[in-house]
């Protein structure tokens, strides 16, 4: 049980890091630009919760692309 809750915290850090990494070429890919050549307060914070709508995302699609891996591994 141990090894189990360490190998889900492992697996967990790791998609937490990789979903960092993955939330800025989420932004990268929006290609967010303003009409000015600096952003504004409001647009700040507009990509700051885009970032974070993409570290959710990423860690989501992370977790689901991880049980297909299982599930296809248990069954073959």
């Amino acid at each position: 049980m141990k090894a189990l809750i360490i190998r889900e915290l492992f697996w967990f850090l790791i998609g937490s890091l990789m979903s960092l990494g993955l939330s800025f070429i989420f932004l990268g890919l929006l290609n967010l630009t303003s009409s000015q050549g600096f952003l504004n307060s409001i647009e700040k914070i507009f990509t700051v919760q885009l970032y974070i709508i993409g570290c959710i995302v990423s860690l989501i699609s992370f977790y689901i692309f991880r049980i297909i891996i299982i599930a296809v591994k248990k069954y073959l």
